[in-house]
């Protein structure tokens, strides 16, 4: 086996718990940004027997087993209730010997080297797992592994989050302005500033634009977060209206989202920068801070 797979699954495995938190933060906040979580936190809250219909009861379980995370940072979220998202099975592949064999789960499939020498050539050794060894990115009787999440869709999950805070704090302002400052558009970062002045006929495409854009990411942010209370996380998929109907109290999220705000949005803002290119051209801080209602 040549030295740079080798070294390639090493680079792998490492960044493996490394992604396993990002997903979980993810995870933290858009349960923190979905509606029916936290009407199930507050139905959970009142001890309520009030019967529900099969979505509410499917939500009620998601917030048994991760608990109310309006209530606590990520850090404290992660060490507790949280901790089962980043204790996930790796997908990477590793290099292992006949001692390690008790580790192996019955769902692995191993390739064994007599002697512990490889006759083939990498090419053949990759045809051998390629014929052999299925590529499934869903994990036999699981949802999506928490750890692969395509970077394209990741960055457009931080930038919802992102724009999700903006807009809980900032409710008075002009949507496009809330989504040039969470980067909603590439070609338009540092073009076009969110303190600019409306006056400019010139950027009226630019405007519009980002208004679409806006709307399209927070409706998309609403799928995930509802789908998120269902512990069907990364999904954008909308539910079906039948699952809409909750039979749940609804809940006003401001007062819900108050706590660790400001932590969350500016880590929220720091990943949009760096899965976007953005440094650089973009201030240190952000161009609405200090002026919010729950900062």
């Amino acid at each position: 086996m040549g030295a740079k797979f080798v070294n390639k699954i090493g680079q792998a495995a490492k960044s493996h718990l490394a992604k396993a938190f990002g997903s979980a933060r993810l995870f933290y906040n858009y349960l923190r940004m979905s509606p029916s979580y936290a009407a199930g936190c507050f139905y959970r809250a009142s001890r309520s027997r009030k019967k529900l219909n099969t979505h509410g009861a499917q939500v009620l379980k998601v917030v048994k087993t991760y608990q109310d995370v309006h209530q606590v940072s990520f850090k404290d979220w992660i060490e507790g209730p949280g901790s089962a998202r980043i204790h996930v099975p790796s997908l990477t592949p590793e290099v292992i010997t006949a001692k390690d064999l008790a580790n192996v789960q019955p769902t692995d499939l191993l390739i064994r080297f007599p002697m512990g020498l490889n006759c083939l050539t990498t090419k053949e050794l990759m045809a051998l797992i390629s014929s052999q060894i299925p590529t499934n990115k869903r994990l036999p009787g699981t949802l999506h592994h928490p750890c692969r999440i395509p970077p394209a869709f990741e960055k457009n999950l931080w930038r919802d989050i992102y724009l999700a805070y903006l807009m809980k704090n900032y409710p008075d302002t002009e949507l496009w302005r809330l989504g040039a400052e969470a980067m909603l558009v590439e070609r338009f970062i540092g073009k076009v500033e969110p303190n600019g002045r409306k006056m400019n006929a010139s950027q009226d495409h630019e405007r519009r634009l980002l208004l679409a854009m806006v709307l399209r990411h927070r409706a998309c942010a609403l799928n995930v977060s509802e789908c998120a209370a269902l512990d069907n996380f990364p999904c954008k998929d909308a539910l079906p209206l039948g699952q809409q109907s909750l039979d749940l109290t609804g809940i006003d999220l401001i007062p819900y989202l108050a706590q660790h705000s400001e932590e969350e949005s500016m880590f929220a803002r720091q990943q949009v920068i760096l899965c976007t290119g953005a440094m650089g051209k973009v201030s240190m801080e952000p161009s609405f801070k200090h002026q919010g209602i729950l900062f």
